[in-house]
């Protein structure tokens, strides 16, 4: 029976954690040659579903919708499919500077129950989308990373400030891959993501 289960729109699913390694070398020994790398965000991890409604769930499976409906408004302002689940790092910023901010920030607004208007307006954030699993009826979870990106960047429009894709490069070249991770260090990031393409 487990066999004819499949994922659904509003049900959320755990999510997949990254393992830590020292350097390129391992890191490209782990997922293969030539690798995704993305920048690693300092944010809140969250999982849009699309199915009737949006709803927003934690890695905990939490529901969260409410303390954000400024992101339930970019998803549906900018994301152009009939129902999904995406994967995606929710990241405060200042809204002087533009520079994002640390997770604490973003925290203030997970367990909030009132004033979220006002929060959200203190602590605006940016929707970085990674990943979708789920996608007009179809689970995505055996597609190769390359394919769903794509489907990513036909479906999203992106939208400073409010919702983009994550910065990406594919390489296997060590030196291009330390080059993207110190960038990602002097935006304020932790670091990069090494994934397998396929």
């Amino acid at each position: 029976a487990l066999n004819k289960i499949s994922l659904r729109a509003g049900i959320p699913i755990k999510s997949m954690l990254a393992v830590l390694v020292l350097d390129f070398k391992e890191g490209f020994e782990a997922v293969g040659k030539p690798a995704q790398l993305e920048e690693k965000l300092d944010g809140f991890r969250v999982q849009i579903h699309k199915d009737e409604d949006i709803k927003i769930f934690t890695r905990n499976l939490e529901d969260v919708t409410k303390q954000f409906p400024d992101i339930v408004k970019y998803v549906k302002e900018n994301v152009n499919a009939k129902n999904f689940i995406i994967d995606c790092e929710a990241v405060a910023y200042d809204k002087k500077t533009r520079k994002y901010l640390t997770f604490q920030n973003i925290s203030q607004r997970i367990k909030r129950k009132y004033d979220i208007e006002k929060l959200a307006n203190d602590f605006p954030v940016e929707l970085n989308i990674f990943d979708i699993v789920y996608y007009n009826n179809e689970g995505l979870m055996s597609e190769p990373l390359h394919l769903r990106r794509r489907i990513l960047e036909k479906i999203i429009k992106e939208n400073k400030g409010k919702i983009v894709l994550t910065k990406k490069l594919i390489t296997d070249d060590e030196e291009k891959a330390k080059e993207f991770f110190n960038e990602s260090l002097k935006n304020g990031n932790e670091g990069v993501m090494i994934k397998n393409i396929n």
